[in-house]
């Protein structure tokens, strides 16, 4: 993983460039108020368009432009960041914004940062091909919103190398590192993010497993904290660990079992596709949509311990939903 450092750009690397940014969830804010900051710093400013206006508010009060529409973003950048929540919105925006794209010769580069399927990401390109003065690039990033927040995603680069060469200043004010994969297919970027995603989803899993198991024998939940910091001493593991013991439900700086779905029906579909198997997947799934299927789509995806707790759902129960 190569590290970043914006602070060593110049004001010369980013001449001429007018970067826009869609969509501010919990991930996208974080990153798009470190990358206004950068632009600032540089004389220049971050135009921002999300569905719902009142989530621009504070990086319109740190010097961000809003636009009014996706046309009026795409209309005033040359270089465009999205980070949606699903394929579906991926899509979407970027149907309005080829519009624009097939209208104007001035070059324009797209940076997609969502976790998508590879499929949606090849057809994004594909659609951009007709238009060859453009480029479009999958860059996705690994990394919870405090980590976005922070300035400290990894990001995954693929695409065309003259492009993200381009815009590495720009992923240097959000990113502790960059992993490129040195590819133009931008589909496996995409399949390196849910091949990521699928060692998180598995970690939740086995996790919650345990902890479950140590609920059951009544063993203290302290005691499984420090047995998972002294033997597995991963940021990763131990985060998701403290989450689980909270019990804290909140998605809030986390991730809701619905994307949570998503992602895992993704790597699930990726491996059918290539002839895989990835039983955990499939293990972790069932208990995400027993999540959802109770109502609780909306809650942070650790929380599937739940169901675990209750143990594998009974015959009668079963037989009666049928």
């Amino acid at each position: 993983m190569t590290p970043n450092n914006s602070t060593t750009t110049t004001t010369n690397s980013t001449q001429g460039l007018r970067v826009g940014w869609i969509g501010v969830g919990e991930m996208g804010y974080g990153m798009a108020k470190n990358l206004n900051a950068y632009l600032l710093s540089q004389g220049l400013h971050l135009t921002i368009w999300n569905r719902s206006v009142n989530k621009t508010d504070s990086l319109h009060e740190d010097g961000a432009q809003i636009a009014t529409s996706i046309e009026d973003l795409a209309s005033k950048t040359n270089i465009v960041f999205t980070s949606l929540s699903n394929d579906t919105a991926v899509e979407s925006v970027y149907k309005q914004l080829y519009a624009h794209a097939s209208a104007t010769q001035e070059p324009i580069i797209f940076v997609e940062t969502s976790t998508i399927h590879p499929s949606v990401a090849a057809k994004n390109q594909e659609l951009l091909s007709a238009y060859p003065q453009h480029t479009y690039l999958q860059c996705p990033v690994f990394g919870r919103p405090d980590r976005a927040l922070a300035g400290q995603l990894v990001w995954v680069t693929s695409g065309d190398n003259d492009a993200l060469s381009k815009i590495q200043p720009l992923i240097a004010s959000m990113a502790k590192g960059t992993i490129d994969l040195c590819t133009p297919d931008v589909q496996k970027a995409s399949s390196f993010k849910l091949l990521g995603n699928f060692f998180v989803a598995g970690s939740i899993e086995l996790l919650a497993e345990g902890f479950a198991l140590a609920e059951k024998v009544s063993l203290p939940q302290s005691s499984v904290l420090e047995l998972i910091n002294g033997l597995f001493g991963s940021p990763v593991w131990i985060g998701y660990s403290q989450k689980i013991v909270e019990g804290k439900t909140s998605k809030v700086g986390g991730y809701p079992v619905e994307l949570g779905l998503k992602d895992v029906g993704h790597m699930r579909k990726l491996a059918e596709e290539h002839g895989a198997s990835l039983p955990t997947a499939d293990v972790a799934y069932g208990h995400l949509e027993r999540m959802r299927d109770q109502g609780k789509g909306d809650q942070d995806w650790t929380t599937l311990i739940e169901v675990i707790r209750e143990g594998p759902p009974s015959s009668s129960s079963s037989s009666s939903s049928q």
